[in-house]
C-alpha cells in the first residue's frame, strides 16, 4: 500500500507575526512545512525569485505568502519599499508559482476598503484604499489576479498573536507599565488572532479551494476601544487586578499620517460555505494570546 507523502508547503515570511504562527501550526498538523524569511527569500529580488523557480528551497505543493511591508503609516513616506514588496513583488510570486505548478496564497487586507460601507464587504465589493499602504496591497491583489488567476487571495484585518507587536499587547504593555490610555471608538473591524487565522490558512490547504478571493477574520465586530477594553480586562482578570479604565476618542482627536478605513468589516460567508469553519470567539484567543505573555512576564 502506498502511503501519500505529507503536503509540502512554503511558508514565506516565517519571522513575522503570523509566519511564526503559521509554520508552526502547519508542522503540528503534519503538513511538511519549511519558512523562509527575507535573508533566505527576497521576493522583491530578481535572483531569489530565479532561486525559488530552480527549487534551491526544495519543491513544494503549496506556497503562502505572508511577506509585507505592513508600517502602515511610514508607508505614507516610504511609497517605494511598500510598493516593492507590496505591489510589485506578489505578482511575480504568483508568476513563478504557476510556472512551478505550485499553489498559492497570498495575505492581503481590510484596508483595500475605504470604510464607508455600512454593511459587511463582500470579496466583491468595490475597492477604494484611502492609504498607500492600502494601494499597494491592492496593487498585489491585481497583480496576482492577473498573472495566477489560480492562486488564492485572503484577506483578513487587524491581526494579533504572541510574536510580534500587535494592539492588545501594546494596549496592555502600556497599561501595565503605569500609561493612561486613550483609543479611538469610531473605527470598526474585527479583530483576528494568528493562531486562528493559521488553522484558517491550513484547512484551505486541506480542502484544496478553488482560486480566488476570500474574507478571512474573526468573527466580531467591534470598535478599537471595545477591543483594547477587552483586551486589557482579561489581562487583568490573568492577573488578579483591577482593570483600567480607557478614554474613548475620536480619529479626529488622534491623527495619524495614513487614513484609516472607519469600517472595514469584511464578510466571511463564502469561506464558510466552502466548509471553513468560523473562528474562535474573540474572548477565547485573546484568553490564549494573554496566557503567551503570562509567560513571558513570567520569564522576566
Amino acid at each position: 500500500m502506498t502511503v501519500a507523502s505529507p503536503t509540502r508547503v512554503l511558508v514565506i515570511g516565517n519571522r513575522g507575526m503570523l509566519g511564526q504562527d503559521l509554520e508552526d501550526h502547519l508542522m503540528a498538523r503534519g503538513f511538511r512545512a519549511i519558512g523562509v524569511d527575507k535573508g533566505e527569500l527576497d521576493i522583491t529580488q530578481a535572483s531569489s525569485l530565479e532561486q525559488l523557480q530552480k527549487n534551491a528551497f526544495g519543491s513544494f505543493d503549496w506556497i503562502v505568502n505572508c511577506a509585507a511591508y505592513t508600517a502602515v503609516d511610514q508607508a505614507e513616506s516610504e511609497i517605494m519599499p511598500a510598493t516593492r514588496l507590496n505591489g510589485v513583488a506578489p505578482g511575480l510570486l504568483a508568476f513563478i508559482a504557476k510556472t512551478m505548478g505550485t499553489k498559492l496564497i497570498h495575505l492581503s487586507t481590510d484596508f483595500v476598503f475605504d470604510g464607508a460601507a455600512e454593511h459587511p464587504y463582500h470579496e466583491e465589493s468595490l475597492t477604494h484604499p484611502l492609504s498607500s499602504y492600502g494601494r499597494t496591497k491592492r496593487m498585489g491583489e491585481e497583480n496576482v489576479q492577473k498573472e495566477n488567476p489560480d492562486a488564492i487571495i485572503l484577506r483578513t484585518s487587524w491581526l494579533y498573536g504572541p510574536n510580534g507587536k500587535s494592539f492588545p499587547r501594546t494596549m496592555i504593555e502600556a497599561w501595565l507599565v503605569g500609561k493612561s490610555l486613550k483609543v479611538v471608538n469610531d473605527q470598526t473591524g474585527c479583530p483576528t488572532s494568528t493562531h486562528d487565522l493559521s488553522r484558517v490558512i491550513g484547512d484551505v490547504i486541506a480542502a484544496d479551494l478553488p482560486g480566488g478571493v476570500y474574507h478571512a477574520t474573526g468573527p466580531e465586530v467591534m470598535t478599537w476601544h471595545s477591543f483594547a477594553t477587552l483586551a486589557t480586562h482579561e489581562a487583568a482578570s490573568r492577573l488578579g487586578v483591577a482593570a483600567p479604565v480607557i478614554e474613548p476618542c475620536l480619529t479626529q482627536d488622534w491623527p495619524t499620517p495614513a487614513p484609516r478605513p472607519k469600517y472595514s468589516v469584511l464578510d466571511n460567508s463564502k469561506l464558510q460555505s466552502a466548509g471553513i469553519a468560523p473562528m474562535r470567539p474573540v474572548v477565547e484567543s485573546l484568553q490564549e494570546f494573554i496566557n503567551h505573555l503570562a509567560l513571558e512576564w513570567n520569564g522576566k
